[in-house]
């Protein structure tokens, strides 16, 4: 196997990350949407690695209300998501909101799922770490269903994908860490869905562009993104986007 293989085996759609940043403003522009009349929402791992993804959505979009979290969920809830609310331009009387909501993974040179190369750290590195530590728990059978809900104070954001992802995964002995990101996509993609209800809690109308995925951490710095739900909801009108 080799990175080529996997990103092509795995995520077949995957794209540039610079095509997927440049992609957003291509498609949003065509729908009035712009840098300076929006305000970005960007939800990405606390790894430094994904900073350099981050980073160019902000050279792209403007400087954004941070929502980051382990494994690109967002964990600042209503209070977080509710404090973003009046930062937006306001423009002609409303307000427009672009959420980036990125879980992220590493492939190194042999295709191997969830090693990463880091400047100056010797060997293969995890990523994501958070996601690989609960699968080596699922699969050594260190996590039980049934104890859940639970919050353990001194690792709230850890425990947190725990509660949520476990319960999702359909045979714990047997789950591998692709099907664990998979799961942790998807739950960002809820989690967008409720941020929408939060941002339209208010007198002034909220337009939201969505837009979720996988970031692929690759050898030598190369970047991808295998894009999830990409849309934009004005008033509960949904235009899905093509990039």
């Amino acid at each position: 196997m080799s990175f080529a293989s996997t990103l092509a085996r795995d995520f077949p759609a995957a794209i540039p990350a610079n095509q997927f940043v440049n992609s957003t403003q291509d498609r949003l522009r065509e729908h009035g949407v712009h840098r300076g009349a929006a305000l970005p929402l960007i939800a990405t791992c606390r790894d430094e690695l994904a900073f350099a993804l981050t980073a160019e959505l902000q050279r792209a979009w403007g400087p954004a209300f941070n929502m980051a979290g382990l494994a690109g969920l967002l964990t600042l809830g209503r209070t977080g998501v509710a404090a973003a609310r009046g930062h937006a331009p306001l423009v002609d009387g409303r307000r427009t909101f672009v959420l980036f909501g990125l879980t992220h993974v590493g492939v190194d040179e042999a295709g191997i799922i969830g090693n990463v190369e880091r400047p100056g750290v010797p060997g293969p590195s995890s990523t994501c770490g958070a996601l690989m530590a609960l699968h080596d728990e699922l699969r050594g059978g260190d996590v039980h269903t049934s104890d859940y809900p639970y919050l353990d104070k001194a690792d709230p954001e850890q425990s947190r994908l725990r509660e949520r992802i476990a319960p999702l995964v359909e045979d714990s002995e047997q789950v591998d860490l692709l099907s664990i990101i998979r799961i942790a996509r998807d739950l960002i993609g809820l989690d967008a869905d409720e941020a929408i209800k939060v941002l339209r809690d208010d007198a002034v109308p909220a337009d939201v562009a969505v837009f979720t995925g996988i970031h692929i951490h690759g050898p030598r710095g190369a970047e991808y993104v295998d894009v999830g739900r990409s849309l934009l909801d004005r008033d509960g009108k949904i235009v899905e986007l093509s990039l």
